[in-house]
């Protein structure tokens, strides 16, 4: 019975290591780019955490430089592990948009809402929200997010992808 138990707790820790990974960068992100990768996330996201979230594409589907896919998935998955960890909404809306030289991204929910002036300053140490704003805006993008105490949250950013294929 020990060595049972050994082998599904040993089963289980491999499985959580592999979603771990999956979820740092997953390989269809690399295989198939930003949309479909979006997609599948928003999907297993709502189905994991049994809150009703909508996705909207809108623009082209089509791959652009991978550090950019890569920072656009992070935002989607930074902005919607937010909004399920802080916000305690009861529905999410998301948005991607690819034009031909920029990548549009926002994550809208029905939740309690915050200070958004508060969460941004540096000294706070809301390092996701933080960190993304830093980045986007190295690629010469931005992140604004607006939110209303007892009113919800939209969180948007943009980041340049100019307009060569990866």
């Amino acid at each position: 019975i020990e060595l049972l138990n050994l082998k599904t707790n040993a089963s289980t820790t491999f499985q959580r290591v592999r979603d771990f990974i999956a979820e740092l960068r997953p390989m269809m992100l690399d295989d198939l780019g930003l949309v479909p990768t979006v997609r599948r996330y928003v999907k297993g996201f709502e189905e994991k955490n049994g809150i009703p979230t909508t996705l909207t594409v809108t623009g082209d589907e089509r791959r652009f430089e991978s550090h950019c896919e890569v920072l656009a998935f992070r935002g989607f998955q930074e902005l919607l592990i937010n909004a399920r960890d802080h916000a305690e909404a009861t529905q999410i809306k998301v948005t991607l948009d690819v034009s031909e030289s920029v990548v549009r991204g926002s994550v809208e929910d029905n939740g309690k809402g915050f200070n958004s002036t508060e969460a941004m300053d540096p000294a706070q140490k809301h390092i996701g929200l933080t960190t993304l704003k830093e980045k986007t805006e190295l690629l010469g993008g931005h992140l604004e997010i607006e939110s209303i105490v007892g009113q919800g949250t939209r969180a948007t950013f943009e980041i340049q992808i100019g307009s060569s294929d990866a």
